[in-house]
């Protein structure tokens, strides 16, 4: 039954996209546009994205007239996404810039005016496992409308990532550009981590003498019908390593289990945790950033890798990846005591080039020049 609802709701946004959106764009094309107004939209979440911060404060900064347009489509009732969208794509027809970070049809309904400049920030580091039209769990072969188009800019994070992306947004290359990722700058500030630090043990002190890790897993499936992997497995990994290690989860944006998850956002996490258990997440391109141990928890990897399918050679990660459930304790001990830091220093090399605090900058003046 929900598989069949979803099938539906998204016939019912082909339809808004191939024929109402492009028609109300029309209505509003004449308007000249205001070189200094910038949207920043964003289908996923009623608030700011993290991705998006920076360079929100960056045109703040500048004097630019910036406007939020933010909303989660995926719990929001018709009637209301369905004026959230006729409302981005009155101004979309004006507007000198739009910013975004993840899948948003209604920048790509209409066909834009050329003055407009939409820059997709993305909100992932590095290449992993296949997405965009490479994975028809992110864009099924029977939706037939762009998901992407009309975009002037894809920022990543290393030269490595440009053709990637590039074929599997069905883009030129000269629009993926290697400028770094805007939200990985403020890992590089000193008095952020010093924060962070603060944040985890105010919120709790129970941690405090003892080692921290995290689970930040990714979702399976597709955006509107997720489920998770190893939730047990994790919950049992807490139990046996309590005298020792103080354990948080955070889960994808996707699930919203309150009692389970972490309230403090992932970005807030990294910088303060001593390891990290994932799986095919990108969260581990920042997390190498910190240069810190690494555990791969893949109890469905062969499922998983046969199905989704991954850019790079996953048994070549950095971490130490772990397919039997029974072997997770023993895993995390083993990782802590013969972490191999030059590895993941290789691995950071490769995939975040660009990521040198200094991003944000040269993606506001790369789009304004």
């Amino acid at each position: 039954m929900k598989k069949a609802a979803f099938v539906i709701r998204q016939f019912v946004k082909m339809f808004t996209q191939a024929v109402i959106l492009p028609l109300w764009y029309a209505l509003f094309r004449w308007q000249k546009t205001d070189e200094r107004l910038v949207i920043f939209a964003d289908a996923h979440h009623h608030t700011m994205p993290y991705s998006m911060k920076l360079l929100h404060e960056k045109f703040q900064a500048e004097n630019y007239t910036v406007v939020d347009m933010f909303s989660d489509y995926g719990r929001d009732g018709f009637l209301t996404t369905f004026r959230n969208m006729l409302a981005f794509t009155k101004l979309y027809a004006k507007a000198g810039y739009v910013i975004i970070c993840d899948y948003f049809l209604p920048a790509a309904a209409p066909s834009k005016k050329k003055q407009t400049k939409v820059i997709q920030l993305w909100h992932a580091c590095g290449i992993f496992k296949r997405f965009a039209y490479d994975a028809e769990d992110d864009i099924p072969k029977y939706y037939k409308c762009p998901v992407i188009k009309n975009y002037d800019l894809v920022t990543v994070s290393a030269p490595v990532c440009v053709p990637v992306y590039a074929n599997a947004m069905h883009l030129d290359e000269h629009t993926v550009r290697n400028t770094g990722v805007s939200r990985t700058d403020i890992y590089f500030k000193e008095t952020y981590r010093e924060q962070c630090r603060e944040q985890l043990y105010r919120r709790y002190p129970q941690a405090k003498g003892k080692k921290i890790a995290l689970w930040a897993p990714t979702f399976r499936g597709n955006a509107g019908l997720p489920y998770l992997e190893g939730r047990e497995d994790i919950i049992r990994l807490r139990q046996e390593l309590s005298d020792t290690w103080f354990l948080l989860i955070r889960l994808h944006p996707h699930f919203h289990d309150k009692e389970l998850n972490c309230d403090i956002p992932t970005e807030e996490l990294l910088p303060v945790i001593d390891l990290l258990i994932s799986d095919y997440s990108t969260v581990i391109f920042e997390y190498s950033l910190f240069e810190k141990p690494l555990i791969l928890f893949a109890p469905d990897y062969e499922t998983y890798g046969s199905k989704r399918g991954f850019y790079i050679d996953y048994a070549g990660l950095p971490g130490r990846i772990v397919t039997d459930r029974a072997e997770l304790a023993d895993a995390v001990r083993r990782e802590t005591s013969e972490f191999d830091a030059a590895k993941i220093r290789r691995f950071r090399e490769t995939y975040m080039t660009d990521c040198d605090g200094r991003a944000t900058d040269r993606i506001f003046e790369q789009i304004t020049q």
